[in-house]
């Protein structure tokens, strides 16, 4: 009998009850609000490498196919170096960050002979003519880099190209 006296006393919810619920509710709210923007804040950013590492491996493609292309003398294989681009557009459009591509190139070549077991690669001079019959190769290290709410961020593309058989 006492336990349906009990309930017989309780009418309803006090303030206290739904103040208690509201703030509860709120602090859920601004949790998730909170959590949306750093979603969004990471999607951008994915974005953003995306485009850097598109951006990073079609100059290493593109380099590949200049060195593949012995016809073109005047941007081929021999003149693979060091420089820096800045890529604020792409097909017209322009970008939200403006992205530096940076091509780090290192020449090597076969020192001895290539049947020899002490052959080995060394860096070679970039200046030096590509001789025939003599294997060589170049390092080369696309890095693209960008600025995103005030921190640099940066990816990079290795690879190894040849130059193109004579």
């Amino acid at each position: 009998m006492s336990a349906a006296i009990f309930l017989d006393r309780i009418r309803g919810s006090s303030l206290l009850d739904e103040l208690t619920a509201v703030v509860v509710l709120s602090v859920g709210l601004l949790g998730l609000a909170g959590l949306q923007g750093r979603v969004q804040n990471l999607a951008s950013n994915a974005e953003s490498t995306t485009l850097a590492l598109t951006l990073a491996q079609n100059e290493l493609e593109r380099l590949r196919g200049v060195a593949a292309d012995p016809g073109r003398a005047e941007e081929g294989y021999g003149h693979i170096a060091g420089n820096n681009r800045i890529i604020e557009a792409i097909d017209g459009q322009h970008l939200e960050t403006a992205f530096t591509l940076h091509v780090d190139a290192v020449r090597f070549r076969l020192q001895g002979d290539a049947e020899t077991p002490g052959a080995h690669y060394v860096a070679a001079d970039d200046a030096a003519p590509v001789q025939a019959g003599v294997p060589e190769f170049k390092r080369v290290g696309v890095t693209v880099t960008w600025m995103r709410n005030g921190n640099a961020h940066s990816v990079a593309v290795p690879g190894i190209i040849s130059p193109a058989a004579f």
